[in-house]
Parts: structure tokens; sequence; C-alpha cells
């Protein structure tokens, strides 16, 4: 199983977003809350090498994720997946050339046919259909476009996936679609990091829960333990989250 490892990460932009961060992921699936809502997206954005830190390092197996994408940087950057909240699909390529963009880039050697032969296992599974492959992103659903973000995402194998609002946009047959991708994944020990604000149940499947308070780590520990807390700081957090 991989390990992430954030070191002393800071990263400051209106407000402190990370303070002197170190935390060592190697569970399954970690879900994050802050007090900041907004910022969560820029947490996962810095430990998934996305945003570089005005100071401190992220290293997958002791090697810097900070790192463009150049050849040379590829057996990196492979291992790491990010399905964003929203957008990231190119408007001038239909749906299989959208695919195929980072399966061509990290895997040239793998054959067209095998290519699609996997792309479609993961259509099927969320419930989509072959023919929306030659469809462009703009003539599908909210939905759909949310889907094949997954679908782009898990088809290249990453060894750790960054999830940000998983559950946003989603219908209800892609959303029991991501809860048994995720639950697989996790039971393949792949670790997952998320942030979520549609269904605070994600965190209950989370083995361990982040809390940070003004930027700063406050504690992390299970769904339940944070539920039993005689904190103020932490029950506040989880009433709006749940109240959201």
């Amino acid at each position: 199983m991989q390990k992430l490892e954030a070191q002393h990460v800071c990263y400051k932009k209106e407000n402190p977003i990370l303070s002197d961060f170190s935390f060592t992921f190697e569970k399954p699936l970690y879900g994050i809350i802050s007090n900041r809502n907004e910022e969560n997206s820029n947490i996962l954005k810095i430990l998934a090498g996305l945003l570089n830190p005005d100071s401190g390092s992220v290293l997958l197996d002791g090697r810097n994720v900070f790192t463009s994408f150049q050849k040379r940087e590829r057996v990196i950057r492979k291992q790491i997946g990010f399905v964003f909240q929203s957008g990231g699909l190119l408007s001038n390529l239909n749906v299989l050339e959208n695919l195929l963009v980072p399966y061509d880039f990290h895997f040239p050697d793998v054959s067209r046919e095998e290519k699609l032969e996997k792309i479609l296992i993961y259509l099927n599974g969320f419930g989509l259909s072959e023919s929306i492959l030659s469809e462009r992103p703009a003539k599908l659903t909210i939905s759909v476009r949310k889907a094949l973000l997954f679908i782009r995402t898990y088809i290249v194998d990453p060894k750790i996936i960054f999830y940000d609002d998983p559950l946003m946009n989603c219908s209800q047959q892609v959303q029991r679609s991501i809860f048994e991708m995720i639950l697989k994944l996790k039971e393949e020990k792949t670790i997952q990091i998320f942030c979520e604000t549609v269904d605070a149940q994600m965190y209950k499947l989370a083995e361990e829960v982040i809390l940070f308070n003004e930027g700063e780590l406050y504690s992390s520990s299970s769904f339940d333990e944070l539920k039993n807390s005689n904190s103020d700081f932490v029950t506040g957090l989880i009433l709006k989250l749940f109240a959201e």
C-alpha cells in the first residue's frame, strides 16, 4: 500500500489554508472537514500536488508530488488521481477523446482496443451507454459529466485518489455507483481522500476524519469518536455539516 506524507506544509491566500500541517496518510479512506468549507478544495489540491505550498513538502513513498507533467515524472503523477467538483472536460473533444487524454499520456503502449474495453467496463458500471462516447460534453447532463470525471480518473488505476465534493451534481444512480466504487477501492487498500458537502453520510465510511481549524490540524479520529466528542468546536462542525 502507498503512503502519502505531508511535512510541515504551509499555504496562505487571504487566510492560512494550511499551517505547518504534518500528517501521514496510509489508511484506505479519509474525510476532511474544515471550519471554512471554501478551503476544503484547496487543501485537497495542495495534497495532490496541484497547488504548490509556500513551504513544506508532500511525499508519495518518499518522492515529492509537486512536479510538472514532464516525462521523467510520469511515474509519480500517474499514481495520483483527482476528481474535480465540476468542469475538467475539454469542450472541443468528444467523450472518448476526453477519456483517452490521461490514458494515452500515462499508458502510450497500451493498445486502443484495450483502452476502449476498459472504458466500456466503467461506463457500464455507471449505467452509461456506449453511444455517449461520440458526444461532446456540452450535450450531456451535469450528472453524466460528473460520472465521466470519475471514469477518467479510475481508468488509469491511480494509487491515491482525491475527491472534491464527489456527490455534488450527481443523480441517485450515479451516487450509488460512486459509493460502490469508493467501497471497492477501500477494500483494495487504495488511499482515498475526500471532502463532501452534499451528503455527510460519506464521513461515516471514512476510517479517519481530519478536522482543520483556521488552517491548523485540530484532530483526527473516526466519525463515531467525533460524534461523542466533548469539544464545542467539533460538535459545532458536525452539526453544521449535517444541517447542510
